[in-house]
């Protein structure tokens, strides 16, 4: 009877050792094994995409000056896409808007700027409001008496478009991309003599890369925001002649506080006002600055990655 009694618990005994080895080798799987290789997705950071040149995928800040003749329309892409439209040129100029946008296939301006009211920065701008959804609407707090003018701003309220006034001060910033600085430099709260001055002035940064656009400001409106404003607002890579590379436009003095390395002059071949003067060009030229010129390069397309700028002209 103990004889058997033995038996019993030296089975149970190999029985006990057994499933404690059995558990040892299966925690030692787990903790050794592929399983443990594994990085927890929820607590591991995706890597960026990496590109051709072994950098880092981080989106780009896309700029057309297109070719509209003697006006200005300007058209900048976000690097998350978002979408901007500058002026519209002369009434005649919403054919090469068009075709361009459609290009893009863009259908929505998320914002659109008239710089000011003169008809080759506004003339197309109805038929854009009327063919394109608008998010937000840019203009200075300056008139005009033209019918343009006048069916512009009929085409804004129809739509019901969001109209905002942006000047030096404004209380409402341009919001557009978060990756996206965007200061207005111009107009201020003053009367200026010329509509002109009225230009609305854009610096656009993207990380260490900029492009500054000017509208048709003059060297009276140069003169009030580099006065009032720090050195630092007004460095660009590139800059947007004002006022289609006229002498009244483009001080020495605004020049060399830009210092941009690529100008870009948006201008109708043969125009009737010499534009782009020869004493700008020279000034230009002079400075070492890359010129390009929409009556010469047709539509010029500006690509900044933030850390370089890149110049593909259709000509």
């Amino acid at each position: 009877m103990g004889k058997k009694s033995r038996s019993g618990s030296n089975r149970r005994l190999i029985v006990y050792l057994l499933v404690l080895l059995i558990a040892a080798c299966v925690y030692y799987f787990i903790q050794s094994g592929p399983a443990a290789d594994i990085p927890n997705p929820a607590s591991t950071p995706e890597a960026p995409a990496e590109t051709d040149d072994g950098g880092t995928a981080q989106g780009e800040l896309t700029v057309y000056v297109i070719d509209v003749g003697q006006g200005d329309s300007i058209l900048l892409l976000s690097p998350s896409g978002k979408t901007m439209l500058i002026d519209a040129g002369e009434s005649s100029a919403f054919p090469a808007i068009d075709a361009l946008l459609k290009e893009l296939n863009i259908k929505r301006l998320d914002i659109a700027v008239a710089t000011h009211p003169h008809s080759d920065h506004i003339g197309a701008m109805e038929k854009v409001i009327r063919n394109y959804e608008i998010g937000a609407f840019y203009m200075p707090p300056v008139e005009h008496t033209t019918k343009t003018f006048e069916n512009m701003l009929t085409a804004l309220d129809e739509l019901s478009v969001p109209v905002k006034k942006a000047e030096v001060g404004s209380t409402e910033p341009v919001s557009w991309d978060d990756a996206v600085q965007i200061l207005v430099l111009s107009p201020f709260d003053v009367e200026y003599d010329d509509l002109n001055d009225y230009s609305i002035m854009l610096n656009v940064r993207f990380k260490e890369t900029a492009v500054m656009l000017t509208g048709d400001a003059e060297q009276t409106a140069e003169a009030l925001a580099l006065k009032e404003l720090p050195n630092r607002y007004f460095k660009a890579d590139v800059l947007k002649l004002g006022h289609h590379g006229s002498s009244t436009s483009t001080s020495d003095k605004f020049l060399a506080k830009v210092d941009p390395e690529i100008a870009v002059i948006s201008v109708g071949a043969g125009n009737d006002y010499g534009h782009p003067h020869d004493e700008t060009i020279e000034k230009l030229k002079s400075s070492g600055i890359s010129v390009y010129r929409t009556d010469e390069n047709g539509t010029v397309k500006i690509v900044l990655d933030g850390t370089n700028v890149k110049v593909l002209p259709d000509k």
